[in-house]
């Protein structure tokens, strides 16, 4: 009778701690709809048909792209969050065999003042360019970026989304050794959400345009990309 009054206590020593942690974890969603929406972590995936105008490279293409990014909200409150998006583009122009190959990471530190989203952060792009005969734009740069969002709940289960970010380069380095600087770089960002699951899964489909410009041997070229999108963003929270 004691081992099983024994056996039963520790039972219960096991088994509440994870109850009252799974407890605290739904609980965490509290607060207003926009409250809501700042999960502790999560990963963005999405997938979409862009078209790239490149002077750099004298063409323009339409392609398949992917994009990521993952982040999170901190705090009680959730009013601090960070987060990560990557961009890799590898576009062959068949028009003059040209081809383009882009590599964009933003860090970006962000806060929630009621339904808009300032961030700060650092950048980091990579960008060639090379002909059908030779290698015309070989470039590393870093740089600081600065954005405003804003997220708006449109219905029990619909959230829109904007988002502004501009880049400006502060260092630059010529892999071709020709001169070449990197400019400024703009992106703006608007998408739909909608509640696949009432916490974790949503889907996304919205609309991204980018646009920068490369300096080489003095002369000045303007890059953009822009398209629709649609993806799967995955959240929890602890």
């Amino acid at each position: 009778m004691q081992r099983k009054t024994v056996l039963f206590i520790i039972f219960i020593w096991l088994v509440w701690p994870q109850k009252q942690a799974w407890g605290q974890t739904l609980s965490q969603v509290y607060g207003d709809s926009l409250t809501k929406q700042a999960q502790t972590i999560y990963v963005k995936g999405t997938a979409g048909m862009t078209t790239f105008d490149s002077e750099a490279a004298g063409s323009k293409e339409t392609r398949t792209t992917s994009e990521m990014e993952f982040g999170g909200w901190m705090g009680e409150s959730r009013i601090m969050g960070l987060k990560v998006g990557h961009a890799y583009h590898d576009v062959p122009f068949e028009l003059n065999q040209a081809h383009s190959r882009s590599a964009m990471t933003d860090v970006r530190l962000q806060a929630r003042v009621w339904f808009l989203q300032p961030s700060l952060g650092i950048s980091l792009t990579e960008w060639d360019v090379s002909g059908a005969e030779e290698s015309m734009v070989g470039l590393f740069a870093t740089g600081i970026n600065a954005g405003l969002g804003l997220i708006m709940n449109l219905h029990k289960g619909l959230v829109f989304q904007a988002d502004l970010m501009r880049v400006t380069s502060l260092r630059t380095f010529d892999k071709l050794d020709k001169g070449s600087e990197l400019g400024d770089r703009e992106d703006a960002d608007a998408h739909f959400a909608f509640d696949l699951t009432e916490r974790i899964v949503d889907f996304v489909v919205g609309y991204r345009m980018r646009q920068y410009s490369v300096i080489v041997d003095e002369e000045e070229f303007q890059e953009s990309s822009q398209g629709a999108y649609v993806g799967l963003r995955l959240g929890y929270y602890f």
